[in-house]
């Protein structure tokens, strides 16, 4: 009865993660701005308990449970229902020809108490009132995200008891476990899947298998491009629009972006064209681009026209961040017993680790046609010789670095100019 209202909060504790944008701009919106005005109410003769805070959201449901684009946020305090609601939301934020909906609800103790149903709203209107959001208590899985890990899509939600988790192809449920930092949740029976929240981050493991470092998928978040060959066509999502050019730049194709329906194993977005439908498939599934290897964490299909292209889609970058890898072989010659060389990929285009004896810092740049490394400066230390000789040929092939793969396994290989390689696994 109670579909899933997707308010993004992840965690009982610190990690809540926002799908859209902050509420509470009612009074300092621009002109531009679209307010929506109501309240939040239910039947039940309950109190709601001091720690309760009230969510609204505005959603894109073109098709089904789409992407939020606004939300506010109200920390009660011990106030009672009725609760007003006042926000604003940024009509540059609004497509043309999308239909969006406003629901509401309660969360308590970090978990969702009361939801209500959507409601339809008019966009176009100066100013909406909502009404009263009547809410019943959630007996369903509620206050859904998703997260990207690296290549993995992985699903939480909650019920009124725990929290739920889909990943790999399984789904869990979880519940707390007693952490020093953040907040941790763990498979039923199962120890060694676990979900883990900190700060804005999340890490997740799944039957003993780490995932790469988790981030939500916001809306308005970094835009998806995918990309193909033979013949040539580019796909971008970004700004609520999705712009395909095929046919070596003969087909130009631009309409609103779709809501992304959750498929097995990715996303599919479904849109109207000139041309007829448009379909984009996006798998959660490693893929190499055909003319330069370059790997990618999509596999991409597309469908227009009576004609379906195959290619690769996602930021490759993502491939290599998260989690550091800790190096199993340089140049063949495998590694001194109980030594350690590691590789830690930052965001910010930083490449950080140990070399062997020093630890050491670099830049990491990737480009159409591979990924180029600069030298690492290291620290001073001094160890034995066997050691700084392995530091020395691990910091020059780094320093050569022209392109990786991910082999089947999740090994990662680095590759430089003159074929001299560098394996590392997930620490």
């Amino acid at each position: 009865m109670f579909r899933m209202l997707a308010l993004a909060l992840i965690a009982v504790a610190p990690l809540a993660i926002l799908s859209g944008c902050a509420g509470g701009m009612g009074a300092d919106a621009s002109s531009q701005a679209l307010t929506i005005r109501g309240a939040l109410n239910y039947n039940a003769r309950s109190a709601l308990p001091p720690d309760a805070t009230a969510v609204v959201e505005l959603r894109d449901t073109t098709s089904g449970e789409g992407p939020v684009i606004a939300e506010q946020r109200i920390a009660l305090g011990g106030r009672q229902v009725p609760i007003p609601v006042d926000f604003a939301v940024d009509r540059a934020k609004l497509a043309e020809g999308r239909a969006y909906s406003v629901r509401g609800g309660v969360l308590a103790g970090g978990r969702p108490m009361w939801a209500s149903d959507p409601v339809r709203v008019d966009t176009k209107a100066a100013g909406v009132d909502v009404g009263t959001l009547t809410m019943q208590p959630v007996r369903a899985e509620a206050f859904q995200s998703t997260l990207r890990c690296g290549d993995e899509t992985v699903t939480i939600g909650y019920t009124q008891t725990m929290m739920r988790m889909t990943a790999g192809g399984e789904t869990f449920d979880m519940r707390p476990v007693r952490t020093a930092s953040g907040a941790k949740h763990e498979a039923v029976g199962d120890p060694s899947t676990w979900f883990w929240s900190k700060g804005d981050s999340a890490m997740v493991a799944v039957r003993g298998r780490d995932y790469p470092q988790c981030a939500v998928v916001k809306a308005g978040s970094k835009p998806f491009r995918a990309m193909g060959n033979e013949p040539g066509w580019r796909l971008d999502i970004a700004g609520g629009q999705m712009n395909l050019i095929a046919n070596y730049g003969d087909t130009r194709v631009t309409v609103p972006a779709p809501a992304p329906e959750t498929i097995s194993g990715g996303m599919r977005y479904r849109a109207s064209t000139s041309e007829g439908p448009l379909i984009a498939t996006v798998l959660d599934k490693r893929c190499a681009d055909t003319m330069t290897g370059m790997p990618f964490p999509n596999s991409v299909v597309l469908e227009l026209a009576g004609r379906t292209l195959n290619g690769c889609g996602g930021d490759p970058a993502s491939l290599l961040q998260g989690r550091e890898w800790l190096v199993e072989d340089i140049d063949r010659t495998g590694m001194i017993d109980r030594s350690r060389a590691t590789l830690g990929f930052g965001a910010d285009g930083q490449l950080v680790g140990l070399g062997s004896c020093n630890t050491y810092i670099a830049r990491y740049a990737l480009s159409g046609e591979g990924l180029a490394i600069t030298r690492p400066a290291a620290t001073m230390k001094a160890c034995p010789p066997a050691l700084m000789n392995q530091e020395d040929l691990f910091f020059d092939v780094l320093a050569k670095t022209q392109r990786f793969e991910i082999d089947p396994n999740g090994a990662l290989i680095l590759w430089s100019a003159d074929g001299r390689s560098i394996t590392a696994r997930r620490l």
